[in-house]
């Protein structure tokens, strides 16, 4: 692949520990150089959920706005994930996802899906968070927003009650 025909997709997941666990994703995509476009960016929330649901949706939801045959990089500052991508998403699919760690199963199936029927060629890569990537620190910030509007509506719910 040629770095300057891919799709950059920095991603990035939080949660927030305590009551209701709320958490966020977000990823920031950013065309190949030379394309015309602005970056496109990202995020949601959840509750009751955990860092790593949420850095698995951030990938998901990054490839969903990537068109057709596109090449890209996905970054992800959780080594774990991309080592699990990587080595492991063909084997995955070809056991049905049985092996896949049931929290992020329904995100696995998502970005096996999304590479399936896009013909999207992604290559995954490691990238040390906190660390001025300007890609990965903007990915960092809207998953924590995520977080925040979660935690928001669990207190809104908790006044309610």
């Amino acid at each position: 692949m040629s770095g300057s025909r891919e799709w950059l997709c920095y991603t990035d997941g939080s949660a927030k520990p305590g009551t209701g666990a709320p958490g966020g994703w977000g990823f920031v995509v950013k065309p190949p150089s030379g394309s015309a476009g602005p970056a496109r960016e990202g995020y949601g929330k959840a509750t009751g959920t955990l860092a790593k649901i949420m850095e698995y949706r951030a990938v998901a939801e990054a490839l969903e706005v990537l068109p057709e045959r596109a090449q890209a990089v996905v970054f992800s500052d959780n080594q774990s994930l991309v080592e699990s991508l990587e080595k492991k998403l063909e084997s995955w699919r070809a056991s049905g996802f049985r092996n896949v760690d049931p929290l992020v199963v329904e995100s696995v199936r998502l970005i096996d899906r999304a590479m399936n029927d896009k013909e999207l060629v992604v290559r995954f890569q490691w990238v040390r968070s906190h660390n001025g990537n300007p890609g990965n620190e903007r990915a960092d910030q809207l998953a924590a927003q995520g977080a925040r509007e979660a935690k928001a509506d669990l207190a809104v719910t908790t006044k309610r009650r």
